[in-house]
This record gives C-alpha cells, structure tokens and sequence, in this order.
C-alpha cells in the first residue's frame, strides 16, 4: 500500500520512463515521496498519466497516487531534491547536459544526482560516474543503482532489491530510506566503480550461461 507523502520529504524526479524507470518511481510514490516521472514522449507520457499506468513497458503496474507522469523537463525538476537517471547508457550524457541547462536555468537545485544506467558509454567506454563527472563536474554529490532486479517485479511489489553506491553516505542513505520497505530492500555501500560494473557485466554472464 502506499504511504501517506510526507511534508518533510521533497519531491524527487525519475528521468526515463522505460520499464527500470516506471518501477523506481512507482516504488518511490509507493513508499510516499512526491514522484514525477519524466520521458521525452509526450504523447505516451500524457496517456500514462490519464490511465495511471505506463501501457508499453509495464501495463499492469497501476501508478500511486502521488505519481505524476510528464513530458516536461522543467515540472519534473521543479523543487526535487534528488534527481534518478533511468535511461539508457546511450542518452546519458545528453540527459545530463539537460539537468545541467535546467539546473543553469534555476529550473532545479538538486542535492543529489542518482543514476541507474546500466553499461558503458559507447564510444569512450567510460563508466557513468566518469560520464556525470565530465557533464556536471562535482557541484552534485552522485550515486549509483543497481542490482539484479526485473522491472516488472518492482513495479509489482514483489521481494527484490538493490544496491545503491556512492561516495557521499548521506546520499546513499536518503535514497535507500525513500525506497526501502513492501518487500522492498535498497542495501548501501561505497564501491561506485563495483556496483558498475557488475551492472554492465551481469547480462553478458547471464546470456553466456
């Protein structure tokens, strides 16, 4: 069930509405936060939003109702305090050089910046954090998320659970408090480059066995 927002709690925005981003944000409505889930689709970020569910990657996952779904950039940023990247590794750099125009704008001031991209960007090869190093210097305290979790499962509510990395604890920590609980486990820890790595190398083990 989900829980009643709380005042004392921002809201946080998740970039990318794929699957991986519709059940992050649905966990992170579900557990209370304020939750704007953002995609470039304008079309199906509308029709999501009247059926309250996103019907190409996960139909049957229905949105809390603190879940706003929009295609503008500038409303999903508006006052979150951490901001989820969920799109492929491929868009990365470009979804980050927009928070970077937004947050110039004064469209957002983000205390954290959590990406759940998972892989290696094509052509440098350079890791995600070495990607948000590059676009948004260290103004941002990062993170990482990851783990050997099926979207559809999440979006479900099922027993799953994740790591999230990063070199600033308290980052780490806020996010997992706003994730954790309906079976839901976000476990915290330091090794950003491990958590990456893992992430991108996962598929390839699995496909290989």
């Amino acid at each position: 069930a989900a829980l009643t927002p709380s005042a004392a709690m921002p809201p946080i925005a998740v970039l990318g509405a794929g699957s991986f981003g519709t059940a992050l944000a649905i966990q992170f409505a579900r557990r209370g936060s304020t939750t704007r889930l953002w995609g470039r689709d304008a079309v199906a970020l509308a029709e999501a939003e009247r059926a309250r569910r996103n019907a190409r990657y996960l139909p049957d996952c229905e949105f809390p109702a603190t879940l706003v779904a929009t295609a503008n950039l500038g409303a999903a940023l508006r006052e979150a305090e951490e901001v989820v990247i969920a799109t492929p590794s491929h868009a990365l750099r470009a979804m980050l050089g927009a928070l970077q125009e937004a947050i110039a704008t004064s469209a957002a001031a983000p205390k954290g910046v959590i990406i759940a991209c998972k892989g290696f960007e094509p052509g440098s090869g350079k890791l995600a954090h070495e990607v948000s190093a590059e676009v948004l210097g260290d103004a941002h305290p990062y993170a990482v998320l990851s783990g050997p979790t099926f979207a559809a499962e999440l979006g479900r509510g099922l027993p799953t659970a994740v790591i999230i990395a990063s070199r600033d604890d308290s980052l780490a920590t806020r996010i997992a408090h706003r994730l954790n609980g309906g079976g839901f486990r976000a476990y915290t820890g330091r090794d950003v480059v491990g958590v990456e790595l893992g992430g991108a190398a996962k598929n390839v083990i699995a496909i290989a066995a």
